[in-house]
Order: C-alpha cells, then sequence, then structure tokens
C-alpha cells in the first residue's frame, strides 16, 4: 500500500530512524559492557522511535482519503454525465415543441387556406343559384302579372241574407219530454 506523506510525516519518520538507531547504538554499546541500565535505556529509545514511526502510519492510515477522491470523483463524473444528459433531453425537448409549433403553423396555414377555397367555392355556388333563382322569381313574378294575379282586386259584391222570423214556434209537450229520454235524438 503505497501512501502520500506530508513533509512533517516525513520528517517524524527520519526522527524516528534517527532515535531507533541511536537506541540500537546504546543497546549495543551497554550490552557489550555489561551495563544493564544501558540496556534498558536503549530499549526505551527503541520503543519510543518505533511508536513514532507506527504513529506517523496510523496517522497516515487515517487520514489517508485517497479513496474517498476517487468514489468522490467517480460521484462527480457521474453527476457530470447526469447533468449533460438531462441538458442534452431538454434541448431535445426544446426541439421538440419549436418543431411541433412550427408544424400546427403549418397546419393552422393549410387548414386557413382550405377555408379560404371552400369559402370562396361556396361563395361561387351561392352567387350562381342566387342569380338562377333570382330569375326565376322574376319570371315567375312578370308571369302572374300577365295573368293578372296582382292587379287590384274589387270587393265581391254584398250577397243578400236570409232573415229568420225573430219568434218560432214553441214545440209540443210531449215532443220535449222525448227529446230527453234516453237514446233519443232530438232538438
Amino acid at each position: 500500500m503505497y501512501m502520500d506523506l506530508t513533509a512533517r510525516s516525513k520528517a517524524a519518520v527520519a526522527i524516528a530512524v534517527g532515535i531507533l538507531l541511536a537506541g540500537f547504538a546504546v543497546i549495543i554499546r551497554s550490552a557489550s559492557a555489561q551495563n544493564a541500565a544501558g540496556s534498558i535505556g536503549g530499549a526505551c529509545l527503541v520503543m519510543v522511535a518505533l511508536s513514532l514511526v507506527i504513529l506517523v502510519l496510523v496517522r497516515a492510515w487515517v487520514c489517508n482519503t485517497n479513496e474517498e477522491r476517487r468514489i468522490l470523483a467517480a460521484a462527480q463524473r457521474e453527476a457530470q454525465s447526469e447533468r449533460t444528459r438531462y441538458i442534452a433531453a431538454q434541448a431535445g425537448l426544446t426541439n421538440e415543441s419549436a418543431r411541433l409549433n412550427r408544424e400546427m403553423i403549418a397546419e393552422r396555414a393549410r387548414v386557413t387556406a382550405l377555408l379560404k377555397a371552400e369559402r370562396a367555392k361556396m361563395q361561387a355556388e351561392f352567387d350562381n343559384t342566387r342569380a338562377k333563382e333570382l330569375s326565376e322569381a322574376f319570371q315567375t313574378g312578370a308571369e302572374m302579372e300577365r295573368a293578372g294575379v296582382f292587379k287590384k282586386r274589387q270587393q265581391p259584391p254584398r250577397g243578400n241574407l236570409l232573415t229568420f222570423p225573430k219568434k218560432q214556434p214553441a214545440a209540443p209537450e210531449a215532443e220535449r219530454e222525448r227529446s230527453r229520454e234516453h237514446g233519443v235524438v232530438g232538438p
């Protein structure tokens, strides 16, 4: 595993290596002189140096963000890719909307032209029919005029009305009774 060490970490490792070498030198000199206290002191220097190296390596391992940076870079690339796809989709949608608008404008123009043509055709048919109807109506009016239909009519002479007598003779009582009976038709 390759770790990037900072300048401070490198300096701390160099100091630890120096202490480690000094500790081994003290151990070797004390051991040859049969000095137990010097050997123990050299062993303590070696342990301090090893502890310092271990602390530097643990700090580098804990603070190592290479994997997180790699994951972040991949996430950023994915986000950029999504953004690019979104912008492309939005541009496609805008283009499609513009195309539909152009088609609708063309369709409206076509329908308007078709309506104008139909209206002109219907107006021409109406004008032709109107002229024919007017000529037929005029001809019919002329024929009726010749036939004398429109001459002022004279009031027909008053006829003689028949007058009825004021009093009618009364019907006999027996006829009246019979007329009220069931099934008899009478006045």
